[in-house]
């Protein structure tokens, strides 16, 4: 019987309304930590990566912040460097412990290469940009899961395609990619 209130317990606690973490003066602080990319055009094959976060809702359910996405990928003696800065806006849509979101980022990146037939290549600071949509679930009042697709643009010309083939061609911020991202997020209440 104990078990049986348990159950039914935890199943009206899953079900009932969060909204505290997502209120007008809270925090967020947190990463994707795994970001797994598929080009739509240029090269092949998939990418991971580590963006962490900081951000503070300016209204309710609605984030502003910064993230520093990182990228570190080599192939056939080859690796290629990416750290950026791109401050984004995140919307949290409904009051459950699975909230829905949209958001979307503009920023800047920089791309180094290094390794084995690179001569002398330069480092490249270049524009990006992203849409993105997923899930947050809510495992308390104070952490999320996510599970999100996000879409990625911008200007990366000085890195090609590893990849795909070509000298320089493997980078993270893929022109045209869509990303499957992974990842937690710590939620801070107004002081």
């Amino acid at each position: 019987m104990k078990a049986y209130l348990l159950v039914i317990a935890l199943c009206v606690g899953a079900v009932t309304t969060v909204s505290a973490q997502t209120e007008k003066g809270s925090k967020l602080v947190g990463a994707q930590v795994g970001n797994l990319t598929f080009p739509t055009s240029g090269g092949g094959g998939s990418i991971i990566g580590l963006q962490p976060a900081i951000g503070w809702f300016v209204g309710n359910n609605l984030a502003v912040g910064v993230g520093v996405p990182f990228f570190s990928v080599g192939a056939s003696g080859t690796r290629v460097t990416q750290i950026g800065i791109t401050p984004f806006a995140r919307y949290y849509i409904g009051p459950s412990n699975v909230k829905p979101f949209l958001g979307a980022s503009v920023g800047v990146i920089n791309t180094s290469l290094s390794g084995r037939g690179t001569g002398n290549a330069d480092p490249s600071t270049n524009g990006i940009y992203s849409v993105s949509g997923g899930l947050a679930f809510f495992i308390n009042q104070s952490v999320s899961f996510d599970l999100g697709l996000t879409y990625t643009g911008g200007e990366t010309v000085a890195v090609n395609s590893l990849l795909g083939g070509g000298l320089n061609s493997l980078t993270p911020a893929i022109p045209e990619s869509i990303n499957f991202n992974l990842g937690f997020q710590v939620y801070f209440g107004k002081k």
